[in-house]
């Protein structure tokens, strides 16, 4: 989703980061070697009539369009969400809970009345674009039809690696993305040479592609066709002007982010402020830090940062609040990926002394130390004596949170299972009492299965997605977990005038309590509904054309392509001119001859093709755990996948090495000196 108001302050602050360019001049502006594709924003922007063949057809020929302007020569990285770990899950559940109110998730056009809304309001549900719906494993399957078509016919494809990450591979797609490009770059151990292009309207690519450090990456995402802004599809744009309809004749212009201009503006910007420059790759890792200080999807934005959402004041204040902090402590606030607890403390008093007067941002009632009760009885129900050790609870929690998020961008995620357990932040005073402060995430967890993510994102209104057999465990109060489940809830505004913004008084779910009500209904799924409910790697796509291909057949008995087992994987670093880190094995569920009639009517005009011209790969280049310190060496990748009995798992152990945090080009000893 991104942070809210980011792109607004971005190219106000610095606008010659972006530039704009027409579908034909795009492979010229991007220069693009490996081209990265977060396929559900392409899904979003076509996602308006209950036709879901032709939103697929719509998203397939998007695809086609991008890759035929875009020209990459080494790399299509084609990612879709999958699960998210469970901090995220909050945020989504908030949005489900909403919209079963009949809340819009923004404002209403001021030209428009509530009821010209309604009528307007589109038909596609959304909760189609979630792992595990029948629409995105029918998706998935159309794309494996349409990349092999194109290798089989498009000499442009042949030359490239494939790689689709569906819906069944867990992680956000940004992320999944960004993942892939940080453990090429560590067991490549250089690769400046390559230009990424990533696709996306999400601004967190910005943040995220910062902390990769890779010298040549580029955001690509569409210009509103109403406002000219970025950020969302014309569809979803609030200016009162006729948009054109997603696949209309209308051309599109795209923006260009070029992330090595927003590091020079950093650095000219603070220029005569050589402390900050002592080490640039951690100034902006830093900087990164303070955006996500600015907005996230995983906490709740503290009252001291909240400055009316005006984002240059923001994040001038947040700034002004750093360089303080920075001077202080003599040290900069993140060092190998991780935070430095000190310096963020340091920071956040600071924050929470910045517009006293309230002149930028709604004087708090709450601030005065002698009302500070009344925040934490009215917000979190608390009406014990020991205010004091709740108070420094929630900061710690707060904190905690923090560096989740922060680990999460620069190395993946920490915990596949910790949230942040409260609705709202804590006030700026109490995070002065926070000393002992416990950053570890052990166990750090695995992620859930498709269908238990619905469960715990899912409102009752959404019932219809479940698996039959699973229904009424959320809507029967025979049910104990059916109480996560209210029809009726407290919806708090919190002083904010978007509804997307407010407050949804919910009860949390966690892990565990989900996966214990679930047991006795796993063994009631469908085999089909279990092949929607596995978890799975990457699918390399591979040419016969192509060097790995052949190799493959030069190593097999009478020129057939060998079957490699995933106990025995090929290492493909070892094949020349892959150009690719990982390990792959024969992917035996990828047949493409079962084709319904809904899918052949998508894929009416895409020709038959030979199955035996493409080689069809499970890939892994990293675990799905993330390192949870920069010393550890080695991981164990475990999580579980389905085998051919519903009610078994098996589980999957790799040792891989763990990435570093690595700056521009240097050694990562340098980057955090």
């Amino acid at each position: 989703m991104g942070v809210s108001g980011f792109y607004s302050y971005l190219f106000k602050k610095y606008p010659n980061i972006k530039s704009v360019c027409t579908e034909k001049n795009l492979a010229d502006e991007t220069k693009c070697h490996s081209l990265y594709l977060d396929l559900n924003h392409i899904i979003h922007k076509y996602a308006e009539s209950n036709d879901k063949n032709h939103i697929i057809k719509d998203v397939i020929e998007h695809i086609d369009r991008l890759v035929r302007s875009i020209k990459p020569s080494q790399l299509l990285y084609i990612a879709m969400d999958g699960v998210a770990p469970k901090a995220r899950m909050p945020h989504q559940r908030t949005k489900r809970f909403l919209k079963s109110k009949n809340i819009p998730d923004r404002e209403v056009n001021r030209f428009e009345t509530n009821e010209q809304h309604k009528l307007e309001k589109k038909t596609f549900d959304e909760c189609n674009i979630k792992p595990g719906t029948e629409f995105m494993c029918q998706l998935s399957k159309c794309l494996r039809y349409f990349i092999r078509n194109r290798m089989h016919t498009e000499e442009d494809w042949r030359s490239v690696n494939v790689i689709l990450s569906d819906a069944n591979v867990p992680g956000e797609g940004e992320h999944k993305i960004i993942n892939f490009i940080r453990q090429q770059r560590h067991q490549q151990n250089n690769t400046n040479g390559t230009f990424h292009v990533v696709y996306s309207s999400d601004s967190d690519l910005v943040l995220l592609g910062l902390l990769t450090h890779e010298p040549q990456m580029k955001v690509l995402c569409e210009v509103c066709a109403n406002c000219e802004k970025i950020g969302y599809h014309a569809k979803d744009c609030n200016t009162n002007k006729s948009s054109s309809t997603p696949g209309s004749n209308t051309k599109t212009n795209y923006a260009v982010i070029h992330l090595p201009k927003l590091i020079n503006n950093l650095k000219s910007q603070n220029y005569d402020s050589p402390v900050f420059l002592k080490n640039l790759e951690r100034f902006v890792d830093d900087w990164v830090l303070i955006c996500l200080l600015f907005g996230n999807d995983f906490l709740p934005k503290s009252h001291s940062i909240d400055f009316f959402d005006k984002s240059i004041i923001t994040m001038d204040h947040l700034m002004d609040a750093y360089r303080e902090a920075l001077t202080k402590n003599n040290d900069y606030l993140t060092k190998n990926g991780t935070i430095t607890k000190d310096c963020l403390l340091t920071l956040m008093k600071k924050v929470g002394g910045k517009d006293k007067d309230g002149k930028y941002r709604r004087p708090l009632y709450y601030e005065d130390k002698f009302r500070r009760p009344l925040y934490y009885k009215d917000k979190f129900g608390f009406n014990a004596t020991d205010l004091n050790t709740f108070s420094n609870k929630v900061a710690t929690d707060y904190v905690q949170g923090l560096y989740w998020v922060f680990q999460y961008y620069s190395k993946g995620p920490p915990s596949w299972t910790w949230y942040y357990p409260h609705h709202y932040a804590p006030l700026a005073y109490d995070f002065s009492n926070v000393k002992n402060l416990d950053l570890k995430f052990d166990p750090p967890g695995e992620p859930v299965r498709p269908f238990e993510q619905m469960m715990a994102t899912f409102s009752p209104k959404n019932v219809d997605y479940l698996p039959l057999a699973w229904r009424p465990i959320m809507t029967e109060e025979i049910f104990d977990i059916s109480k996560f489940y209210p029809t009726e809830f407290v919806v708090d505004p919190n002083g904010k005038e978007r509804s997307s913004q407010y407050v949804v008084l919910i009860p949390f779910i966690d892990k565990e309590t989900l996966s214990t009500a679930l047991k006795d209904f796993t063994s009631k799924l469908t085999p089909e509904e279990e092949k929607r409910n596995r978890l799975d790697y990457d699918s390399l796509f591979i040419h016969s054309s192509h060097s790995i291909h052949q190799q493959f057949r030069k190593s097999s008995d009478a020129n057939k392509i060998p079957i490699i087992t995933e106990e025995n994987p090929v290492q493909l670093q070892d094949i020349s001119d892959c150009k690719l880190v990982g390990h792959g094995w024969t992917d035996d569920t990828g047949d493409i001859s079962d084709l319904n009639a809904d899918e052949e009517a998508i894929l009416s005009d895409y020709k038959n093709i030979p199955n035996d011209e493409i080689i069809l790969l499970k890939y892994c280049h990293c675990s799905f755990r993330s390192e949870s310190t920069e010393s550890e060496k080695h991981n164990n990748v475990r999580f579980r996948t389905t085998t051919n009995q519903p009610s078994q798992t098996s589980t999957v152990q790799r040792q891989q090495q763990a990435p570093k945090s690595t700056d521009w080009g240097r050694s990562s000893s340098t980057h955090q000196n």
